[in-house]
């Protein structure tokens, strides 16, 4: 694991396989080390050889406030735009543009780099990201699924200054696992989670806080792969949905029976999803359709 300065603050980085630079970012309340099924699975067997031949080069960061990560400075507010940053300096640091991976926060994060920074990136893969910002100006059921996960937010917020932290946590954790989800972890988790819980709760504000509106993501012309569980939360595949019908080059896919937590609980599929985007075996497969229904 090597460490870079971004922004006032060391950045934790994990490296696997070399080739072709794909980086992988995780969600909240995890770090780097959640991708290490997905990656075993993109660095052996059928779908090693990636892009040209050329393998995969994957890099996994853990984001501020996690893993052996810094936590965010404090100098002013965090906005996404602080955490894409990290992209581009991973990408400066790959030396060539990369194919960009996101799941929920880091979904959010990798969005934002491909908006402020396209030239660094070759494909992006969105996998339910947590762009709760997107929601605003929606329907009135886009309005109340905001309100639902700002009052979330609220309560790690309200968790984090009184102290109850397992309280919260174990809402947020049921939230998106299902009820009984905190009460199946082993205790050791619980306490990471605990560690984690100022970083959590600063993932709601930015998340929630964004004030890019949806329109903006028409500007991303990168091949977008958008990835949902079949068994997910309203709010995670309506996100997906509005993405999809914004981006100009984007295509949706479903992972059948799984939920929010995809890349833990079904790497296999998701490391398929991801080899077939970034070596463009997806791309020929619709053109091919389109071409047989012309």
């Amino acid at each position: 694991m090597k460490t870079i300065q971004i922004g006032g603050t060391a950045v934790a980085v994990r490296e696997a396989g070399s080739g072709t630079p794909v980086i992988l970012l995780h969600c909240t309340g995890s770090s780097g080390n959640q991708w290490r099924a997905v990656a075993d699975a993109l660095l052996a067997g059928p779908l090693a050889s990636g892009p040209g031949g050329r393998g995969y080069r994957l890099i996994m960061p853990d984001l501020r406030g996690y893993g052996a990560s810094e936590s965010w400075s404090g100098r002013g507010p965090m906005r996404l735009a602080d955490e894409a940053a990290i992209v581009r300096a991973l990408a400066d640091d790959a030396g060539e543009p990369v194919h960009l991976v996101g799941h929920s926060y880091g979904g959010a994060v990798a969005l934002t780099a491909a908006l402020h920074a396209p030239e660094t990136l070759l494909s992006l893969t969105l996998i339910e990201p947590v762009a709760f910002y997107l929601l605003r100006g929606g329907s009135p059921t886009d309005g109340l699924l905001f309100e639902e996960i700002a009052e979330l937010g609220d309560r790690i917020a309200a968790g984090l200054v009184n102290g109850e932290y397992r309280a919260a946590l174990e809402q947020f954790v049921d939230y998106w696992s299902g009820h009984g989800a905190w009460r199946s972890m082993e205790p050791e988790a619980h306490d990471a989670l605990c560690r984690r819980i100022g970083a959590i709760a600063l993932n709601f504000a930015t998340t929630t806080g964004e004030k890019t509106p949806l329109e903006a993501a028409a500007r991303v012309r990168l091949p977008t792969l958008l990835l949902h569980g079949g068994r997910t939360r309203p709010i995670a595949r309506r996100i997906v949905e509005r993405l999809t019908w914004t981006l100009p080059n984007a295509t949706m896919r479903e992972i059948q029976g799984a939920g929010h937590m995809l890349p833990i609980t079904h790497p296999i599929p998701i490391a398929h999803a991801i080899g077939d985007h970034v070596t463009g075996r997806e791309h020929a497969v619709v053109r091919f359709l389109e071409r047989c229904a012309a």
